[in-house]
């Protein structure tokens, strides 16, 4: 039964295991743009699986669960993977452009990974769910950048929610899926 679900759901095992080890690490893997600019790359990528205290790793790793449980039937273990390690070094260099000194949290790559997946269920005719999940998002991102985020959150995380980061993340996922999609959609299929 055990080799069956790591093998089945490798993708969140993957996850799970790698943020936990950076979370007792975080000063060593946090995205920190003036240690990335001094030569400590790979914050690049592994500050977005790194997180501040308990309460945010698992408010993050219930998400992503969550998001790769909906879209598991149709987004295979290595699409996530994929998606997720060029959301992160894509998304960690974008960082650089943006107003932080310091990020850390899987939420910018579960925004891009959600974007990505809705914009594809829009494209392969599941336009109900698409269209649901993109409006809630785009409503949500709209409100996080007017009103900031949630104070509830930011206390319990212990750091503010990274808005701008959502926002970057959200349209880097849109745009993967825009560039990678639209030339082959009514080719090939999703899964495999």
């Amino acid at each position: 039964m055990f080799n069956y679900l790591l093998k089945q759901f490798w993708f969140i095992w993957l996850t799970l295991a790698l943020s936990w080890v950076l979370l007792a690490h975080t000063e060593l893997a946090s995205w920190n743009k003036h240690l990335i600019i001094e030569g400590e790359y790979w914050r690049v990528l592994s500050g977005n699986f790194c997180h501040n205290n308990l309460i945010h790793w698992l408010m993050n790793i219930a998400t992503l669960t969550l998001i790769y449980f909906v879209y598991d039937d149709r987004l295979s273990n290595r699409h996530f993977l994929a998606l997720s390690i060029l959301l992160g070094l894509v998304g960690g260099l974008a960082l650089l452009l943006a107003k932080y000194d310091e990020y850390v949290g899987l939420s910018g790559i579960i925004h891009g990974l959600l974007a990505y997946a809705a914009l594809i269920d829009l494209m392969k005719g599941k336009i109900k769910l698409g269209f649901i999940v993109l409006t809630g998002l785009g409503i949500k991102l709209v409100i996080e950048q007017i009103y900031g985020g949630d104070p509830w959150v930011t206390e319990m995380i212990g750091i503010d929610v990274a808005t701008d980061a959502h926002l970057i993340f959200t349209l880097l996922g849109l745009t993967i899926a825009l560039v990678v999609w639209c030339p082959l959609w009514n080719r090939q299929p999703l899964s495999s």
